[in-house]
């Protein structure tokens, strides 16, 4: 092709076997591929040295002014938005916590889930409320007999961005195989459709060990003892016949690239997120030993890296590049918490993200932080990561005002607001912490936005922004407004676009749906948030 890109790529794919073309219609691409980075940062591609990803964006369209334009900026919740042009008050839930006010979920009106344990069928059931079409179903409807497909490490990831009209799914299972008698467990590829030539022989080079004994120190060493790695399942591992994290989700996507008739394809690269969330991501910068490389991330980093390269090094070998329009983004950046408030122990992590009863599990074991909201004794549930957000017993005018004073106190807080129906009302910026000069700018240009993008009956009650650098969870968080964790990368890439370009335009996730679909070429129709750009061609 006339461009540099494939032409200068790290790694070389060979003996590829081509699937059959999506049909083209004039010069508009015929397939998608959309590649994930979680809890990617602009940063780390000169930081962590990602030639690939730096390649694709010096050669692709760069909207370098990106942002996320929307809460909770949690895996659970962009996937979808990412595959729907829709903000998460209008997708069916929009945070990582749920309040199931319509029994859609059937647990009773008003039951709490925490929406990293749903299943798939909850979700489906979630997207299927909620009415609105998704990626897939253009898709089907532009290109009769292809297939969209997801695949990542997490559930909460590839079931959100398949949804119902998904294909084939293919996502790690919980640890359930004993695969060689010694008593260690593997997780194998489960999900909608797996194709057998991943899910057998089962043992076979899809299954990873995920002992959680195999833990890379993780377990004691804080703070990534506060949510340890559990064997391979975010990191390659040592084992070249199972080989783990963002390789096994690479090798199965090239595998159902050159397998499937597919238009479409989300693949979810997340182990920069999970590293990220066990050290602080950015802060996370030194030089480590092997085996212990792997769990830091600069060596996930690169190794994210290098899964680009052999995806793009696939799709040129298969003769699929020229009909591809490429898509890198992330579900949402990283913020390093060097404001800590949780408790730094043990896996703790579920514990300092949850405070409450939902309706299989139960957290009660708050920090001492939260303590000014508890006493109200009118909390329900609340979940607090880079913002606080507070579910109430009584939802009252009277009751949401106490408890936005009460969240006014909590440290780090900067602003604290009371939903009243689809928006938040500011309670008040009178708070613990004051604002930066940077991080004022940043509120007052962004807060009103970001908050109301998920404010919905099921919505929390009361929501506390935090300071930058904040969290109440772990090492490295999500969740929040703060421009650290908003700030994202989106390219394109496609034969025809203008190489280099970096329009200034503030670019959001909701908006990508609508410009691929234009892109495409593809008719749109009406009733999504995000707004089409027109990409500059050269």
């Amino acid at each position: 092709m006339r461009r540099r890109l494939g032409l200068a790529l790290l790694v070389l794919v060979v003996g590829l076997v081509m699937a059959a073309p999506a049909q083209a219609s004039g010069d508009r691409p015929t397939r998608v591929l959309i590649v994930v980075l979680d809890q990617m940062r602009p940063e780390y591609v000169d930081l962590f040295d990602m030639d690939n990803v730096r390649m694709l964006s010096e050669d692709g369209v760069d909207y370098t002014d990106a942002y996320l334009g929307h809460m909770g900026s949690e895996t659970v919740i962009t996937h979808n938005v990412l595959t729907t042009g829709v903000f998460p008050k209008n997708m069916g839930w929009s945070d990582e916590v749920h309040r199931d006010v319509g029994n859609v979920l059937g647990e009773g009106p008003g039951a709490f889930f925490v929406t990293s344990s749903l299943s798939r069928d909850q979700f489906f059931d979630l997207q299927s409320t909620s009415g609105v079409p998704r990626l897939g179903d253009f898709l089907h409807e532009a290109f009769p007999g292809t297939k969209f497909i997801t695949v990542g490490e997490k559930t909460t990831a590839t079931y959100t961005s398949g949804g119902p009209s998904a294909d084939i799914i293919v996502t790690l299972s919980g640890r359930n195989f004993n695969c060689d008698g010694s008593g260690s467990t593997y997780r194998g590829p489960t999900g909608v459709g797996v194709p057998t030539y991943l899910s057998a022989p089962t043992c076979g080079r899809y299954y990873i060990d995920s002992n959680a004994d195999h833990d890379y120190g993780t377990r004691t060493t804080c703070p990534a003892c506060m949510y340890p790695e559990d064997g391979n399942r975010f990191v390659p591992g040592l084992d070249p016949a199972h080989l783990g994290g963002d390789t096994w989700v690479a090798d199965a996507a090239m595998a159902m690239m050159n397998s499937e008739p597919w238009s479409g394809m989300l693949v979810s690269l997340g182990g920069i997120d999970k590293i990220g969330h066990m050290w602080g991501g950015i802060t996370d910068t030194g030089v480590f030993p092997s085996p212990l490389d792997q769990v830091h991330e600069r060596f996930i980093a690169k190794n994210a890296d290098e899964q680009v390269g052999r995806l793009i090094a696939n799709l040129r070998a298969n003769g699929q590049l020229d009909e591809t329009l490429i898509v890198l983004t992330t579900d949402h950046a990283g913020n390093p918490s060097l404001n800590f408030h949780g408790i730094d122990a043990p896996n703790r992590s579920n514990f300092n993200w949850y405070f409450g009863r939902d309706a299989d599990e139960t957290y009660l074991m708050p920090q001492p932080q939260l303590a000014p909201l508890i006493a109200t004794e009118n909390v329900a549930f609340n979940y607090q990561d880079s913002a606080v957000r507070t579910w109430l017993v009584d939802s009252s005018t009277a009751k949401k005002r106490q408890a936005a004073a009460a969240m006014a106190t909590l440290p780090s807080v900067i602003a604290s607001y009371y939903r009243q129906g689809n928006r938040y009302v500011l309670y008040t910026t009178d708070t613990s912490t004051p604002m930066s000069k940077s991080e004022r700018k940043w509120w007052k240009r962004h807060a009103q936005e970001l908050v109301d993008t998920m404010a919905a009956p099921f919505a929390a009650d009361v929501v506390g922004l935090l300071r930058d650098n904040a969290s109440y969870g772990v090492a490295g968080d999500h969740g929040g407004a703060q421009e650290p964790v908003q700030r994202i990368p989106i390219v394109f890439w496609a034969e025809g676009l203008k190489s280099g370009a970096t329009p200034a335009y503030d670019l959001r996730s909701v908006d990508i749906l609508p410009t691929v679909l234009r892109e495409m070429g593809i008719k749109r129709g009406s009733g999504f948030d995000g707004q089409a750009v027109k990409l500059p061609r050269g």
